[in-house]
């Protein structure tokens, strides 16, 4: 079985939250100690880190950051992750399109 740990900084900075992810016989088991996590919510620390984002971590460990993409390569986690990734995307720029086009309607409103 492989597991490999990683140590996230919390939002204030100062607090740690504690991922780890570990090879099973079904994938991967990847748990973060942070409010999110816990309460079996997706929580931006993985996310990132799937994502290949170790810019959060206290300490980067390139090898295990290595591992864990090896680990996800392919895997439906991992896609999961993605399409995840891009329908945040999608909502965002959505999001911006709508408040643009609420800025011109007032606009030529005002006369």
């Amino acid at each position: 079985m492989t597991s490999l740990m990683f140590l996230v900084r919390g939002p204030d900075g100062a607090v740690s939250h504690r991922m780890e992810a570990t090879k099973t016989g079904r994938g991967l088991r990847f748990t973060c100690t942070c409010a999110e996590g816990v309460d079996g919510v997706h929580c931006e620390h993985r996310i990132a880190l799937l994502l290949g984002d170790a810019s959060h971590l206290v300490e980067v460990d390139r090898e295990a950051v290595a591992a864990l993409a090896a680990l996800t390569k392919g895997a439906p986690l991992l896609h999961a992750v993605q399409r995840l990734a891009q329908a945040e995307a999608a909502v965002a720029e959505a999001q911006h399109d709508l408040d643009r086009a609420r800025q011109v309607l007032a606009t030529i409103l005002a006369g």
